[in-house]
């Protein structure tokens, strides 16, 4: 076996586990809040950080931050056409880096787990509220955090690196009594 491909095998088993925790701990939140928080639970709201975060429950029948609402119909294939763009996308840059391991496994978790939702429910369960901002959910978080490592990562990789020896090249010398400028010297 190649470095190459153990590199492969390995980020793909990073990715692999990374989106079964975020699967397993998005579909786990969501079913305590609908429990809790949800048609028949015996609260509408709890309190975390009083006038900073709140959990409530709410049907997201829309794409991301609540955009197309109704829209389940043309997102549902959508998001399982973005779902399998991920997996053949990162296949390759997955053996580069355990970050973008990490990426692709925060994404493609988040984005299964809200797909189930989409697929199961016809809405996807957001309970996460904060002020100024749109309901979301721990997929979302995922999706978001997987899409800020990629572009860091993508980022960093593509800065141009300094030479160290661009600031020091040598002047070539013309003969055995060049001067400091590399032109002959008059003795």
């Amino acid at each position: 076996m190649t470095a190459r491909t153990t590199r492969l095998w390995g980020g793909f088993a990073l990715a692999l586990g990374v989106a079964i925790v975020v699967l397993i701990a998005d579909q786990v939140s969501k079913a305590v809040v609908t429990a809790t928080l949800g048609p028949g639970g015996d609260r509408t709201v709890v309190t975390i950080v009083p006038n900073v975060v709140h959990l409530l429950y709410v049907e997201n029948t829309g794409a991301a931050f609540g955009v197309l609402q109704g829209g389940g119909a043309f997102l549902t294939p959508l998001a399982v056409v973005v779902v399998a763009v991920l997996a053949i996308a990162f296949r390759r840059l997955i053996a580069e880096s355990p970050w973008l391991s990490l990426a692709l496994g925060l994404q493609f978790g988040g984005a299964i787990g809200n797909v189930v939702d989409r697929i199961r429910q016809g809405y996807v369960v957001d309970f996460i509220h904060v002020p100024h901002w749109p309901t979301f959910n721990v997929a979302d978080s995922a999706i978001t955090v997987g899409v800020i490592i990629l572009g860091f990562f993508l980022f960093v990789r593509d800065l141009p690196t300094e030479r160290s020896d661009a600031v020091a090249t040598p002047v070539p010398r013309t003969g055995a009594h060049a001067g400091d400028d590399g032109s002959p010297r008059a003795d």
